[in-house]
């Protein structure tokens, strides 16, 4: 299982973090109006893969969305989101290593994943046409929502201030209402493409 989870998630994260990278440099522009920062909170909640750090960016982005729909402005709150998809960032790398361990065997001196791993992404997951987005972070979503539930069956990993903003978002599903028959299973209500899907399809 590690030979291929591990190699498809670096491989994801490292495509997810290169499009954060120009989201921040944008945002450190100081020049984005209330739409465009509206987007960029609802591309989060719809695409990051690594949904259990989502809170603290969601409410930075909150904060300085308020600001500006108030008339003020103020560079700091720019920064605080800014700062948030950094240690996003860091975090993701942090779970990965903390489950799996040294990335090194899949990666060179630069971080760069090696070519063998990525034609055998391309081969496995992209041979008709690449990945969209959104395909690309829900597979994300189903490989660590599997990882996630096997570290803490009792999904116990939550502050609950943490999880009710995640439900709200429409992330995590609503525990007081009963599930659709068929779904009891589901922790992203049906949203989750199958990881193994993939797989089997080019098969």
């Amino acid at each position: 299982m590690k030979s291929d989870t591990l190699p498809t998630l670096i491989i994801l994260t490292q495509r997810e973090h290169q499009r954060l990278n120009n989201q921040i440099k944008r945002l450190q522009t100081y020049a984005l109006d209330v739409e465009d920062l509206q987007t960029y909170r609802q591309y989060w909640i719809d695409n990051l893969g690594f949904t259990d750090y989502l809170p603290l960016l969601i409410q930075a982005m909150d904060h300085l969305i308020d600001l500006l729909e108030h008339g003020e402005y103020e560079t700091e709150a720019y920064d605080e989101v800014a700062t948030q998809l950094d240690l996003y960032k860091q975090s993701c790398w942090s779970f990965i290593r903390s489950v799996y361990g040294s990335i090194s065997p899949y990666v060179d001196r630069w971080l760069k994943v090696k070519p063998e791993c990525r034609y055998q992404f391309q081969e496995l997951y992209e041979a008709d046409r690449r990945l969209s987005v959104q395909e690309q972070g829900q597979m994300m979503r189903s490989l660590l929502d599997t990882v996630a539930h096997r570290r803490d069956p009792y999904n116990l990993r939550h502050k609950p201030t943490e999880k009710q903003l995640l439900v709200e978002l429409g992330v995590l599903p609503d525990e007081t209402c009963q599930p659709d028959q068929g779904q009891s299973g589901s922790r992203n209500n049906g949203k989750v493409i199958d990881f193994l899907s993939y797989k089997n399809r080019m098969r």
